[in-house]
């Protein structure tokens, strides 16, 4: 006889409240791009509208940065952390020899350059 909603994980519940807020921050920069290419403007709408975007950006900014401060703690929590860094680091340390070993052929390129004597051709 009741409503009884389907229950929803917490991940689930989490990823709506975000995804709504971002949908919602997408609609209100929409209306507030029509809102100030109106012939005839009405700032006090503009304002409410550019007020409630800077206040909903910001919100939706700290709950992904508290997202991935999350997410970088479960998987510092899981060890996943270090592996990845260690290859990302062997990756890097195999572009960085790459980078050395053409510059180092472009160094000696400009020396052997530098050594050589232009031929003098007289004029006339």
């Amino acid at each position: 006889m009741g409503y009884s909603a389907p229950e929803k994980r917490v991940v689930e519940f989490c990823e709506s409240k975000t995804e709504s807020l971002s949908n919602w921050v997408r609609k209100v920069k929409s209306k507030s791009l029509c809102a100030k290419t109106k012939r005839k403007r009405d700032f006090r709408v503009i304002a409410i509208l550019s007020n409630s975007l800077i206040r909903a950006e910001s919100e939706l900014l700290s709950k992904q940065r508290e997202r991935a401060r999350k997410w970088a703690q479960m998987q510092a929590d899981l060890g996943l952390t270090t592996k990845e860094e260690e290859f990302a680091k062997q990756q890097r340390e195999k572009i960085d020899n790459i980078w050395k070993n053409d510059l180092r052929g472009l160094d000696s390129f400009f020396r052997e350059l530098d050594n050589v004597k232009p031929l003098i051709n007289p004029v006339g």
